[in-house]
């Protein structure tokens, strides 16, 4: 991939801006993605297909690049990030405000808002963005080059650009011969030069899901269905699949690392072993107690997470005599370094006895700060008895 010219770069976001003009087809572009029938479930599919790489979380930061008339930024601000909207031409942008106010009610509405993009340089801060996302718009770009290395900068230091396109045969499509006749940049996005590219600007790695494919190739009677699941998997030819992945890409660069980290996990797991099973103290005294930990998911934990989540650290609960808990916030101690699966230390948890004597129990959980306690999604606590005497 290489960035055109820069006047001729400017000629075509000169067009670009331009193309929403027209204001008889505002309640169209209003009514994105279901303007077309036919097109609204393969964009739901695809975008949701994304959404599923990414696991955005509430709270995160989102810069949807491309956005268009900004369908895909009200449905991420519903999901409960914070999304920057950005696009080169002003109208869609006002399209997307009005979408906004149309779609958003009550909070969702404060987690989103709409920036035009000048062509060059991106209005964020270095590091700004927990995720990048481009739906359908990167094989209009003029400059990719300057835009993969500001999605870059303005990603933290873990972030993931997620992209949908079109992919092979697209220029030459009825659509995108329609659309350069408006002034619309159209071109094929070649996979192998997409990941050289985004590698040459700074990212790690990227991983590409299998998109969904067409109903008259996915679609199997009940006999035939029988077949496939026995066995029979030329029942649906890898071509298509093959096809599929370079017609319509989609995929998750990373920035960081880590394919899979605690910000954005896919599992919670963990084996916690604790030296010992039974502790005394007196009321108020300081007491602490040493467990190994083990990384069980396939999911890095870190020790340093972003804006207060996603970092793991161990914990314990205070439980009363009867099992009830008195105390679900009793102690936090962080983990040494970033784990991957497999990996173990030990970890010491200081703590102070309770100023009450009786018969307690600490249960010993990891937990990621910000997004759930272990044991929430199936990890095995342990519990030390606690005896506080007078």
């Amino acid at each position: 991939m290489e960035d055109r010219p820069a006047a001729e770069t400017s000629s075509i976001n000169e067009s670009s801006a331009k193309y929403y003009e027209h204001d008889d087809k505002r309640e169209f572009w209003l009514n994105r993605p279901f303007s077309h029938p036919e097109s609204a479930a393969r964009h739901l599919t695809r975008f949701g297909q994304l959404l599923s790489m990414l696991a955005i979380r509430e709270g995160d930061r989102v810069l949807d690049f491309g956005c268009g008339t900004g369908w895909t930024s009200v449905m991420l601000a519903r999901m409960g990030a914070d999304v920057v909207g950005m696009d080169i031409a002003p109208e869609s942008l006002e399209i997307g405000r009005e979408n906004a106010r149309r779609e958003l009610s009550g909070a969702a509405g404060e987690h989103l808002s709409f920036r035009e993009y000048g062509g060059g340089r991106i209005d964020l801060e270095d590091g700004e963005c927990d995720f990048v996302i481009v739906y359908d718009a990167f094989h209009h770009f003029p400059n990719p080059m300057g835009v993969l290395s500001e999605f870059e900068r303005v990603l933290a230091p873990e972030g993931r650009f997620g992209f949908a396109e079109p992919g092979a045969g697209h220029a030459g499509s009825h659509d995108s011969v329609t659309e350069t006749a408006h002034g619309i940049l159209e071109q094929d996005l070649d996979l192998e030069q997409f990941y050289r590219s985004a590698m040459h600007a700074g990212f790690r790695d990227v991983e590409l899901s299998v998109p969904a494919l067409d109903p008259e190739v996915l679609t199997l009677p009940m006999n035939r269905m029988r077949s496939f699941l026995r066995g029979f998997s030329w029942l649906v030819p890898h071509d298509f699949v093959r096809k599929a992945v370079l017609m319509g890409p989609i995929g998750v660069f990373r920035k960081g690392r880590h394919a899979v980290t605690s910000l954005n996990p896919r599992s919670h797991a963990a084996r916690i072993e604790p030296r010992v099973s039974h502790i005394e103290a007196r009321p108020g005294e300081p007491i602490a107690i040493t467990a190994r930990v083990q990384n069980l998911s396939h999911t890095v934990w870190l020790r340093e997470g972003r804006r207060g989540r996603g970092f793991v650290r161990l914990g314990a609960h205070l439980l009363g005599a009867a099992g009830a808990v008195v105390d679900n916030d009793y102690g936090r101690a962080s983990i040494p370094k970033d784990m991957a699966t497999r990996d173990a230390c030990e970890i010491e948890l200081r703590m102070t006895a309770p100023d009450e004597p009786g018969s307690y129990s600490l249960r010993l959980d990891m937990v990621n700060e910000g997004v759930c306690w272990f044991a929430q999604q199936g990890s095995v606590e342990v519990d030390v008895a606690l005896d506080v005497q007078p």
